[in-house]
């Protein structure tokens, strides 16, 4: 009996190393530390597992072992931008509408004004190194407005109650 339980064993485990499949991984961080004392150490990786996959000639199929994931590639864009506390005031309001920055603008900002409907009603410009911008909005009619800030890939909206 001992015999039959150390075969299986040993089957199982020879199995099991043939079963391995190596695995490798695209790493967009990592690291390997040690304790002052050499007994800890630990070693992280963050990305994705890379498993094979074969396409046949025409392309209409695909057979991926592993792990079923579609490859998905996209561009990494750096955004630098920082984004900047912005004060909206009055709101509701009249006649005049201040926009307030925390900081100087860095950067030439778009001011649109648009109506419930999307539409655009006013355009406005905020130039590099002002603190503070007052659009007059006395030629609109009372309603719900939205006031879009476009900082380059930035973009703040603001909802505007004009009495």
């Amino acid at each position: 009996m001992k015999r039959l339980i150390f075969l299986l064993i040993s089957i199982n485990l020879v199995f099991s190393a043939v079963a391995q499949v190596k695995q490798e991984v695209i790493a967009s961080a990592g690291g390997y530390n040690k304790s002052a004392d050499n007994t800890i150490s630990i070693s992280w990786t963050l990305g994705e597992t890379i498993v094979p996959t074969y396409v046949s000639q025409d392309g209409s199929l695909i057979l991926t072992h592993g792990f079923q994931q579609k490859l998905i590639i996209t561009s990494i864009e750096e955004n630098i931008e920082v984004p900047v506390t912005v004060t909206v005031y009055p709101n509701p309001t009249s006649e005049l509408l201040n926009i307030k920055f925390e900081a100087p603008v860095d950067k030439l900002i778009h001011v649109q004004i648009m109506d419930a409907q999307g539409r655009i009603v006013k355009n406005d410009r905020i130039e590099v190194s002002v603190l503070q911008k007052t659009i007059n909005l006395q030629d609109l009619s009372p309603g719900v407005y939205f006031m879009r800030l476009v900082k380059g890939t930035l973009i703040n909206v603001y909802k505007i109650v004009k009495l």
